[in-house]
């Protein structure tokens, strides 16, 4: 088995990303679309794999033109595919975007999905303890029963192997209450060890505005590294007994699609080869602040050469 950094479990999905009104046709009902890849656990590894680390992917895809292009775009990226199934029975899930420079417009179309029915037994517990990282999201958690289910094997496989995992809240109400989410994500951060909320989910899911309280709420849990996000205003990270503050870094932005999962994946790849927080919160930083100048989540996120060299 090849030696991964990051492997990730999740669902990819294919981006239509709703072009602005200027350059919408006059005619009413037609309406102007760019297609692309995405999907919160790929955004991530998109990032992580343009910094310079070996990345991999366990999820499932449709037997279907979609399935297909999300293939050929993770063997362009130099992402490890060995753990994704091609579902001929069910299809590739789709995510429309509406582009906003600070909110989150998503719409999907992913009931029934490819990724939806992969369950435990889908899982390589020999790709897991060949990675260093596994890292999963809160939307990995809400698709399905049975991918909530996959998630909790993998993230026990790798506690049982010595392999770190990562955990981006990501708290989508359109996939599932507040009621649903909470108690299911407080189960599973005991398996954390670096978990990355943001202050509007932290704010829905357990009601706290203060960065301190977010930050002492998730350590509580037994994370060794805690980063909040906080969109423009930056990052602010609890590493051990030390509060780091992360400036956001100025940019013109047009779509703030797969920004917090471009930080993810950017802070898992610089830490992970130097292991300095400090200075993988600032690249991450610098990562997240370019993907947020293009259309879709993947299409602007920076290579290593395009952020400079070592921060803070």
């Amino acid at each position: 088995m090849t030696a991964i950094d990051i492997l990730a479990l999740g669902e990819p999905l294919i981006e239509m990303v709703r072009l602005p009104k200027n350059d919408q046709p006059a005619s009413i009902g037609q309406r102007l679309y760019r297609s692309g890849i995405g999907g919160d656990a790929l955004n991530a590894l998109v990032a992580a794999a343009r910094q310079g680390a070996r990345t991999g992917l366990i999820s499932s895809v449709g037997d279907d033109l979609f399935g297909h292009d999300i293939l050929e775009f993770c063997a362009a990226e130099g992402i490890d595919t060995h753990g994704v199934s091609v579902d001929p029975a069910h299809p590739t899930g789709l995510v429309y975007i509406d582009p906003d420079p600070a909110d989150r417009r998503f719409f999907y179309s992913r009931k029934g999905s490819a990724a939806s029915h992969l369950g435990p037994g889908n899982i390589s517990e020999e790709m897991v303890a060949a990675s260093r990282v596994l890292h999963v999201t809160g939307v990995t958690l809400a698709i399905s029963e049975t991918m909530r289910a996959a998630a909790f094997h993998a993230a026990r496989v790798a506690r049982a192997q010595g392999v770190l995992v990562s955990f981006d809240i990501n708290f989508r109400p359109r996939l599932w209450s507040v009621e649903e989410a909470l108690p299911t994500i407080e189960e599973f951060l005991p398996l954390v060890d670096i978990v990355l909320p943001s202050e509007d989910e932290a704010g829905a899911l357990i009601g706290l505005a203060s960065a301190g309280d977010i930050l002492s709420h998730f350590g509580d849990h037994g994370a060794r590294i805690v980063i909040l996000k906080r969109g423009s205003e930056g990052a602010v990270m609890l590493a051990g007994d030390e509060t780091i503050t992360i400036p956001a870094v100025p940019v013109r932005a047009v779509d703030s699609s797969g920004a917090g999962d471009s930080f993810a994946g950017a802070f898992l790849a610089h830490f992970l080869e130097s292991g300095d927080p400090r200075n993988a919160g600032h690249r991450a930083a610098q990562v997240a602040a370019q993907t947020v100048t293009g259309w879709g989540a993947t299409e602007a996120i920076p290579r290593r050469a395009d952020i400079g060299g070592d921060t803070g």
